[in-house]
């Protein structure tokens, strides 16, 4: 885990570096003891900048934060208190619709740090109001979706686990029809 990051408890964040012949990803597994009707994992983000221009060190110190991960959310948010942590400069404004309605909001350019030590450079983000629930950030599909994604609650324990890139689909029924037949 970052230094800095506490463990949720009741949970553990595996971040771990995994490499098969011809296939490299990084993945993380987040376990909890019970059912769990959310998913919070602790992410970094700085102000966008291009990777390549800076190939040994970052020109921005990381900012910790926790982040739900929404499939609900087409993009990923900032909460206006990270974003004047942050300092960051609106890059343009977008409407966001939400359970609320629509609203219009600022956009910014970051670069988001997952668990599994993938960097995501130059993610357009929009700002939502500060939210109950202890999280600075909201991990949308456009960054899920670069990834494989599972959720599993075998014995009424939640597993969470993701992998970056997405290197293979995963078929419930056809494991089932393997299985059977």
């Amino acid at each position: 885990m970052a230094k800095g990051w506490k463990k949720k408890r009741g949970s553990v964040i595996q971040p771990r570096v995994i490499q098969k012949p011809k296939e490299l990803f990084r993945a993380f597994t987040l376990k909890f003891d019970g059912l769990s009707n959310r998913i919070v994992t602790p992410v970094g983000i700085t102000p966008a900048f291009d990777p390549k221009d800076h190939p040994d060190k970052m020109p921005h110190e990381v900012t910790q934060k926790n982040a739900l991960w929404d499939t609900g959310a087409t993009a990923s948010v900032l909460t206006k208190a990270t974003v004047k942590e942050l300092n960051l400069i609106p890059v343009g404004t977008t409407t966001v619709n939400h359970a609320g309605g629509s609203s219009q909001s600022n956009t910014y350019l970051v670069n988001v740090y997952l668990p599994n030590q993938v960097g995501i450079a130059g993610v357009l983000v929009s700002e939502c109001d500060d939210i109950a629930g202890n999280f600075g950030a909201i991990i949308g599909m456009d960054i899920i979706a670069r990834g494989d994604f599972s959720i599993t609650n075998v014995g009424n324990k939640t597993w969470v686990s993701y992998r970056y890139p997405s290197i293979k689909g995963i078929d419930y029924v056809e494991e089932h029809n393997r299985k059977a037949g």
